[in-house]
């Protein structure tokens, strides 16, 4: 796997010390925060294209690096390069340019400060705090010019850097994303719906202004905590933490598990008590929320579908059964779940109990099996 470098725009630094050779030290420290800053941009765009991801991919990070390969006259001109991975197996075409456009999103986002209409709904949240950071050596006779005589060109200086700072203590932020939940009311005739969110379980109350989404949302209703989970593409009001506080408008929405995996999950739901011979406790609400949690999780790791059963005393089973060996998962009525994974060939097992909440350690422990005893 080899390593190559290329350019990642162009940087030109004017004023006060920059009007003399060389590059101050003390500015060094700019390059470190504009990497973190073009990392956490591309981070909140992966989120938004990605709905049902709880995360990044691991290694996101990691997979961008800048380098200071030289510096020339012309006041400062500092060149930074990125040092790509040829064999980068992270992204799919869609992502492949996600840190070129991370640099574009904060270019435009100071083009529009600069023009006085603040930030971009779409500028992620999370970032704003090292976007105020970014810029913290400039002095006011200085600034930042990127993309110089291009038409993506834009300024850098304090002033901008003071107006992104009074913004950014906003509690409040209107943007443009993805939102998982369940749709559990609605109101048509006055444009209101309510919306549980997957994170956190806490309902929110949303707007919509076409009268063409009241069929979809009301295909999704359900006021019980099954309701199918589904992603709503909208404007929303998100906190500094990243929580959704309203939904002020819905573009789309579509359902986020494949239809499969959720009748199954209502077939279960449906199930009575003494299901199962006359014995054969009912599967909880509580319990099948956190095996659609897990689902979720899976989908989102490309793991192949489970079967997926009750279990006698109220749980949910899920397994990956192969010719050498199997991954089984059982939901707990406790909130627990048990892992357990075993070789046909050596008779090896592998057991270990998980809070479901833990789902990246759980997802982890399905993946090692399965890489291991998949045909």
């Amino acid at each position: 796997m080899g390593t190559h470098s290329r350019a990642f725009g162009s940087w030109r630094l004017q004023g006060g010390r920059y009007e003399q050779p060389g590059l101050p030290v003390e500015v060094l420290a700019e390059f470190a925060r504009y990497e973190r800053l073009v990392v956490d941009v591309a981070r909140g765009l992966y989120k938004q294209r990605h709905a049902s991801r709880q995360r990044v991919p691991r290694g996101f990070a990691s997979s961008f690096s800048l380098r200071l390969s030289d510096i020339r006259r012309g006041s400062v001109i500092p060149v930074l390069e990125r040092t790509a991975v040829d064999a980068d197996a992270l992204f799919d075409d869609r992502d492949a340019g996600i840190f070129e456009e991370a640099r574009m999103i904060i270019q435009d986002a100071l083009r529009s400060i600069q023009d006085g209409s603040g930030i971009p709904r779409t500028f992620p949240p999370h970032a704003l705090r090292e976007f105020s950071r970014f810029g913290r050596s400039l002095r006011d006779d200085e600034l930042i010019e990127f993309d110089s005589g291009t038409s993506n060109a834009v300024i850098y200086s304090q002033p901008v850097r003071r107006q992104i700072q009074e913004q950014a203590r906003l509690e409040r932020f209107e943007i443009e994303t993805l939102v998982s939940g369940q749709v559990v009311g609605v109101s048509a005739d006055k444009g209101v719906f309510e919306f549980r969110l997957t994170r956190g379980d806490k309902v929110v109350p949303g707007r919509f202004s076409s009268d063409d989404i009241v069929a979809d949302l009301k295909q999704y209703l359900d006021l019980s905590t099954m309701a199918p989970t589904v992603a709503i593409n909208a404007v929303a009001i998100q906190s500094m933490n990243e929580d959704i506080i309203e939904i002020q408008d819905v573009l789309s929405i579509e359902p986020v598990l494949p239809p499969e995996w959720s009748e199954r999950l209502a077939e279960l739901h449906d199930l009575e008590a003494g299901w199962l011979d006359g014995v054969g406790q009912q599967v909880s609400r509580k319990v099948l929320r956190q095996a659609e949690s897990l689902l979720l999780e899976f989908l989102d790791e490309q793991v192949k579908r489970p079967y997926i059963y009750p279990t006698e005393d109220g749980g949910v089973q899920l397994e990956w059964p192969y010719s050498s060996g199997e991954v089984t998962l059982t939901i707990t009525s406790d909130e627990k779940v048990e892992a357990y994974a075993f070789s046909k060939e050596d008779d090896r097992e592998n057991d270990r109990a998980f809070h479901w909440r833990q789902l990246s350690e759980i997802t982890e422990f399905v993946i090692g099996g399965i890489t291991e005893y998949a045909d």
